[in-house]
Order: structure tokens, then sequence, then C-alpha cells
């Protein structure tokens, strides 16, 4: 072992066990490891320690940590970082496989359709990260990975890091940004300002190489190279592969010109042109392929209920052959109007009825009821259980339902009903469906997809995050599931929940997932065409839940999505088998910040209530500054949750943040300078600080874990928060002159951390021990429980806080009639002590977080709606 890795293993002893060496680059060393807190293979590339002296290794991981957030099926991303014996490193999943440039070298040239579905691919990588302002700077074949024969792109924005940390400096380390054969004209002159055309421009020179074995300029030399690639034009490709369509060769060529403002916009704009033929022309920007252009115009903009052929003949092929244009609607038809929740509706294989879910939280029924008209069935004698999410059988015989967390079926005429599956040992059922043929029922429990047969056998068929509404393709070869937010489906206090989640399939056979949408919107009630050629969903990346539709071949998306609806807002939605009529929940959710003083002689009934925020919005949490003066609170009033803040007692709301993705969860700091919140703009929930004097907002956390519900220390130098996913966790970051460290775990389990006001200990709510509430010193010691569920005075369940003098926690809970109750819980082990019951019509708390400001709860009370409706659906033809 070279004393290099012998120091290596030493200091990176307590994380990761390091095997061997991989290799050498021009800029890190790379070597295999084992995570020992995972149980996974890892990379883990160390900077050269010359360039890390030049560049300053902390700097760079603070730059790294900038590109850290990007989550996309095609992006290798990137797990740790750190600074260790004068150097930097970085760790990456270890990906089973091969390079493309290892592919290339064995095979020379690549079939036509794995160059266009490998270039397709990180084309979406380069999309997704330019639309978040990364630019890859060094795409090349050895930076592009195959796993089973898809693309993921390595080494995302490290040449970024690397650039941003060293400036001008990089001089001083004899190395180059960029490789020759695949660097654009403007990053070969060395331009400062490289734009998404330079990474466009490489994925066209590795295109060209993939389909002709070579890339389009070599020389002896990287100097001569260049002075090629300033100079010469790529030679035609079709005289020397008469195989390559002409519509293919228009396109690589317009991804190489010379000048940026002559190629693709866009690498998406790339990618569409050759995987579905359009004609790519090489003039100039104002005559590039115009029928891209229009397409990407109106698909943006959006057209209601308006078919669009055009985006239908751009979106994809299939043996050839355009698929049938999607969905366009007619006749919208109320089925249901009662005061009650009527959700998550299914229409029968014959469109003529509707089976729903109609009741509130804690009670719910399934009912069927006739599109024509009628009163709704009610399928099942009286139960005071809730019954949800109910699925036709193929033949229309049966209906499956899920209630007790686990699974049954009952006649669609009503009657006695059967046992399906049995509920989890760790966690209910959450989604259920027939497959096509009626033999088998794919069901969820956790973050586990699993199928059970005909002979009552189950088996998984994948793992991910949090899979729900999940549907069987007409063939029955996939499972589309949403990815994420399944709370938005749970009948509940979070049941329309807005946090993002995405669109998947997943091969039955052999349980590969294959991402539709990103995750930095709702994506949601994914169902397929009757020809299993498009994928419809409901989605509210602009604004209002509408629904879209993606062609489809192969399990694939093939091309953008399309909106088909405006300003709908459905929840679910279902689509009879012969794609006559589509039913859809209509969910209108309005809440608002309010608070409630504390009784001086508790118990008391609720009253007191000051509405603080008013409008037709979502407001999830609440926070007042600690002086009194001002409300921030996240609100989806602009199409999307954003924070605002508010001088109190009535002033004029002001938004604070802008970004597409949604932020939640504002905390103000002590000296009410600075707002941390959780948001999606990384793609999954990361922590951020807002400072309000204008500065640049702060990432604190950047993983794939789900981190979220941050809390200020006192002193105003600490955050801590939690891993929403699985069995929780609670981390604390700390901030060192001005600079956030990398969140340590504090707990591997739990949620809903909060500090007490002497800043010694953590509350939290557990998530091993249902009902349960904590507490722990904050910097080490283990936790012991405080209360539990199980004891005489009700359902302790969430969001502990501190009283302000610190001798006892509060907690929000619901009682058995289930109304909303608040409650101490002193700390020298006093019987918990009732204060506020939530009973009666008003402004309950039942949604979002909560807080004490004084001797008044803040809190926050939604109003929730649903109907279900139906539309005719106008028949289309190729």
């Amino acid at each position: 072992m070279t004393q290099a890795l012998e120091r290596l293993s030493l200091a990176l002893a307590d994380r990761y066990r390091i095997e061997r060496e991989l290799g050498q680059g021009g800029m890190a060393t790379v070597y295999l490891a084992e995570d020992l807190r995972h149980g996974r293979k890892v990379a883990i590339k160390v900077l050269r320690p010359e360039l890390a002296a030049v560049i300053g290794a902390d700097r760079f991981v603070r730059e790294i940590r900038t590109i850290a957030a990007l989550q996309h099926p095609h992006i290798l991303g990137l797990i740790d970082s750190g600074e260790i014996n004068g150097t930097a490193y970085y760790v990456m999943p270890f990906v089973e496989g091969e390079s493309l440039r290892d592919r290339l070298n064995r095979e020379k040239q690549l079939p036509i359709p794995d160059a266009i579905r490998i270039a397709g691919e990180v084309a979406a990588a380069l999309d997704y990260a330019h639309r978040h302002g990364v630019i890859h700077r060094d795409i090349k074949p050895e930076n592009i990975l195959l796993h089973d024969g898809s693309a993921l792109v390595a080494d995302f924005g490290i040449a970024l890091a690397v650039s941003s940390a060293g400036g001008s400096r990089m001089t001083e380390t004899g190395m180059s940004l960029g490789t020759p054969h695949y660097m654009s004209p403007e990053q070969a002159m060395g331009e400062r300002v490289i734009t998404a055309r330079s990474d466009v421009y490489a994925l066209g020179a590795m295109t060209y190489e993939m389909l002709l074995g070579e890339p389009p300029f070599s020389g002896p030399t990287a100097q001569a190279i260049v002075a090629k690639v300033l100079t010469e034009a790529p030679r035609p490709l079709t005289p020397r592969r008469h195989s390559v369509p002409p519509e293919v060769e228009d396109a690589v060529l317009t991804a190489l010109e010379k000048l940026p403002a002559d190629r693709f916009g866009s690498a998406a704009e790339f990618a569409i042109a050759l995987q579905d033929g359009t004609k790519a022309r090489r003039k100039t920007a104002e005559v590039h392929h115009p029928k891209v252009v229009g397409f990407r115009q109106r698909w943006l903009v959006g057209m209601g209920l308006v078919v669009l052929p055009l985006a239908a003949f751009l979106l994809g092929r299939e043996s050839g052959k355009s698929p049938p244009a999607p969905l366009a609607f007619g006749q919208s038809t109320k089925v249901t109007w009662d005061p009650a929740i009527e959700a998550l509706p299914a229409i029968s294989p014959d469109g003529r009825s509707v089976a729903y879910a109609s009741g509130t939280a804690a009670r719910m029924r399934v009912f069927v009821r006739s599109v024509a008209g009628g009163r709704g069935l009610a399928l099942t004698d009286d139960t005071s259980q809730v019954q949800s999410h109910p699925r036709w059988s193929p033949d229309g015989g049966r209906v499956l339902f899920l209630q007790g967390g686990g699974v049954f079926s009952v006649p669609a005429s009503g009657g006695a009903d059967t046992p399906e599956v049995p509920p989890g040992r760790t966690s209910p059922v959450v989604s259920a469906a027939w497959s096509p043929d009626g033999e088998s029922i794919g069901y969820v429990i956790g973050d586990s997809l699993f199928v059970r047969d005909g002979r009552n056998e189950s088996r998984g068929v994948a793992g991910f995050f949090e899979p729900n509404a999940c549907q069987w393709s007409p063939g029955g070869e996939y499972i589309a599931c949403a990815s994420g937010n399944a709370v938005s489906m749970v009948p509940g206090s979070l049941f329309g929940n807005l946090s993002p989640s995405q669109i998947v399939t997943v091969r039955v056979t052999d349980g590969v997932v294959t991402s539709v949408t990103d995750s930095l919107s709702v994506n949601q009630s994914p169902i397929w065409s009757p020809d299993g050629r498009w994928l419809y969903f409901v989605s509210n990346r602009f604004g209002p839940r509408d629904i879209f539709a993606a062609a489809m071949s192969g399990g694939r998306r093939t091309g953008p999505a399309i909106r088909l609806t405006t300003g709908l807002n459905a929840h679910t939605i279902s689509l009879a088998v012969d794609g006559s009529r589509l039913a859809f929940a209509s969910l209108e959710i309005e809440s608002n910040a309010w608070s409630i003083p504390l009784p001086a002689n508790p118990p008391a009934t609720a009253s007191g209530e000051t509405q603080l925020t008013f409008g037709v919005q979502l407001v999830e949490t609440a926070d007042i500054s600690s002086d009194g003066r001002w409300l921030v609170y996240d609100s989806d009033l602009g199409g999307n949750a954003d924070l605002y803040r508010m001088a109190l007692p009535n002033g004029t709301p002001e938004r604070l943040t802008t970004d597409p993705s949604d932020d939640f969860f504002p905390d103000i700091s002590p000296d009410g300078k600075e707002i941390a919140f959780h948001s999606w703009r990384g793609g999954s929930r990361d922590i951020y600080v807002l400072p309000l004097d204008g500065g640049p907002i702060q990432q604190v956390s950047s993983s794939p874990r789900q981190e979220s519900t941050a809390s200020w220390s006192p002193d105003g130098t600490q955050l801590t928060f939690a891993d929403f996913a699985g069995r929780g966790g609670i981390w604390i970051a700390k901030r060192v002159d001005g600079v956030w460290q990398p969140p340590v775990l504090r707990l591997d389990h739990g949620v809903w951390p909060r500090w007490s006001p002497d800043g010694k200990f953590l509350s939290f709510s557990s998530n091993l021990i249902r009902g349960s509430i904590w507490m722990m010193p904050a910097d080490s010691g283990p936790p012991r429980p405080v209360a539990d569920s199980t004891g005489p005075y009700g359902v302790f369940s969430d969001q502990p806080l501190w009283s302000p003098d610190g001798r006892s926690i509060l907690t929000r809970s619901t009682n058995q009639n289930g109304d909303a109750t608040f409650w101490s819980v002193p700390l020298n082990g006093a019987a918990p002590r009732l204060l506020l019951t939530f009973n009666g019509a008003g402004a309950k708390p039942s949604r979002g977080g909560w807080g004490i400001y004084g001797n008044r709860i803040i809190y926050t009370a939604p109003a929730q709606h649903s109907d279900v409706w139906v539309m005719e659906v106008q028949k289309q033809s190729n």
C-alpha cells in the first residue's frame, strides 16, 4: 500500500474502508471504497495535491457543495466531500459497468439507436443542470458511465468547482479545464464566460464519435487539435456512414457550429432534433429548426384543453410512426357534490360508473355512483375505519380498496369484503391495483413495490423513494408510480400536500426504474392510455394542478410533457379502459395562519383565535420574529410554495423567494436577520438560509436525503433539522466564520427536532415508536423518552416544542373524537396536562407546523373540499 493510500485510509477509517486504487486522471486519483455506514461501494476521488495547493482544498469543498444538490436519473450524484491531508476529496456512488470510452474502445462505432439514446440521456442531464445554473465543461466519453445500458454523467460540475475555486491561479497547475477533442471553440480560446451551448458542442462532438468511431477533430498534439477546433469544419457523417439519417447528421453538425449562437439553444433541443428527426438547419439562430422552437413555445405557454398535433408528432415514435394524439376533452360533468371530501376516483372499465372515497380524515367509505346520475352506493357495511383508493377489477366486477393498512376487495354492487393483502409489518399498504389480466395485484409498502400473483404469493419488484398511486400499463409489462410525497395521497391532515414528487415506470420482470419527470414540482397520479403509448399525470409545474401527457416507448418518455388542461386543479385522475371518459377529483385546500392565547386556567376550550393572514392560499407553516414585529410564512399564492413576510398586525405581504421549486417551513433566526427553510430547488429536500438584507441564499445541506424542518439554536450559530425519509434522522450544522460546515448526524432516527431555550437539549418525535416524544443533549449522550401514546392522557403525536421557561415540552395531538388538542409535558416526570381543545367548527390546527410566541400559539388552519368530475374524451386519430 502506498504512503498516500495509507494516510487516506487512516484519515477516513471511521466512514470508509479503502480497498484499492481504480485509476488516475488529470485532476484526481480514484479509489474504490466501502461506505461503512450504509454498506455500499463508493468511488472516492482525491484531488491532485498540487492542484489542491494552488486552488485551496477548503475553497474547493465549499464550491463543490453548490453543485452537490443536482439530483437527476442520468447524473451520478455526489455523496460526500471534505478536506484531508492538505487536499480535497469527494465521494460518488460506485457504478458497476463500463464507461462510454470503454465501449467505444471495444466497438469503435455504436449502433445508431444506441448512440441517439445515450446522447438523449446525457442531454436530459445537461438540460436539467443548465436550468439550475450549472455547466459541466468537460463532457467526454470518459465521464459517461453506462449502468445497465443507461447513461450516467459523472464529475458533474467538478471542472466548474475547480475553476471557481482556482480562478486565474489555475494556470499555475499547468492543466486546462476541458478535453481538446470535445472542447468548444470559446472554451479553447480561454473565454471566461462559458454558457450551456459549450456543453451542447461537447455533446455534439461525443455523438459524432459514437456514430463514426472518431471525434470530429484529431491531431498529434493538443495544440494541433485546438487549431482545428478553431479553424476547420467537421467532415460530414453520411459519406462515411451511409446509414446515418441526414436529419441526424444535420443535428450533430448544428451542435458543432463554431459560433455559440449558431448551435442549438439548449441540450433539450439537440435531443429532440436527434430523436425525432426534426430538420435542423445550420444557418443562423433565427432560422434554426423552426419546428422545434415553435413546439417549445406552444408547450411552455400551454393551450388549455386543446390538442397539439405538432407536439404529438415531435414527442416520440414507435416503429417509425408517431403515436396518436394525446387526449382532448369535451363536456365535464360534476358527479358528486356533498359537503364531505369526495376524492380518489376510479372510473369503471366501461366508463359508466365511478368509485370514490367519501368522508373525513377520521372516517371514510368507498362509494360507487353512476355517471348518468343517482345516489352513491356504499360498497361495505358502516365502518369506523378509513376506506380509500378504490380500483376496479379489469372485468368491472369487483372494487379493490385500502383499509386498516391492508388491501380488500368487494363486489361492485356491494357486499362482503375479501382480504387480499395484509398490512405490512412496519407500515401500511399505500397503493394497490389489479394487473390487466386480473391475476395479480401490485401494491406498495414503505419504499418497496410488490406483486402478488394468482397463487397468492408475493415478490418484491423494486425499491425506490415513497412509491404511491401506482398503475399497470395495458400490456402488464410496466407499472407507473409517483415517487415521493406519498402523504398527499393519504386521507388526513396532509392530504393534497404540495411537496414535489416525480413519475417513474418500473419494469415488472426485473424492477428497472426509469424516471419520466423530474422531482422539482408535484407530479402524481400516473395513468396509461389504452394503447400504452401515452402516460398521463397531474402536475403543478405551471401553477394549478393540471393534466399532462408524455409519449412513451418501452417504459421511457420520448419527449417533453404536454400540458392538456389549464386551471383544472385536479388531485388524481382515472381513465376508462376504452379511453372514452376521464374522472378526476377537484381538490381545493385553503389555509391561513392564526394565533390563539394559551389559557390562564387550563384545560380550556379554544377561544380568542386571531387570523393573521388572509386570502385564497395554502399556508402550511408560519413563524414570528423574536421582537414580534414580523410574521414569515410559506404560501402557494404565486402558484407554488414561496416564502413571504408581513409586518404585524396587518401589513402588506412581501414575497421573499421566487424559485419555481417549492420553499417551505420558514424559521426566523434569533436576531431576525435570516430565515432557514427547506426547498426542492436542488431536486430533493435540502436546508437553505435566506439573509433578509438581500444577500445570496446559503445552502446548508446537499444530499439525496430528505432534510427538512430546520430550527435555529438560541445563539444563532447552529441549525438542527431532520431527514423525513424512512426512520428519520436528526442532524446539526454549524456555521464557522460565516461558512456552513457539513452537517453532522446526531441521531439516526427521529423527526421535528427543536432546541431548548438554553441550547443544551433537543426535543423530537420518534419514527420508531409512533406518538412518542423524546429529548437528548444537543452535543452527545443518549435520548430519553418524555411521553408516548400508550399513556392514559391521550395521543402525543407530533412537533414537540419547548415551553419558554424550558421546564416542559408542548405538543399538538388529536383526541379520540378527532379534535385537535395541545398538551404540556413536564420534564420532571409529572403527569401531562391538557391545555387546549379545539372542538366544533372554527379554525382548527390540523396541518403544517406550529409555534409559540410569548403566551400565544401560532398555527395554520386548513379547510378542504373535493368533488368528483367526469370529462368526456374526444375521439382522436393518428
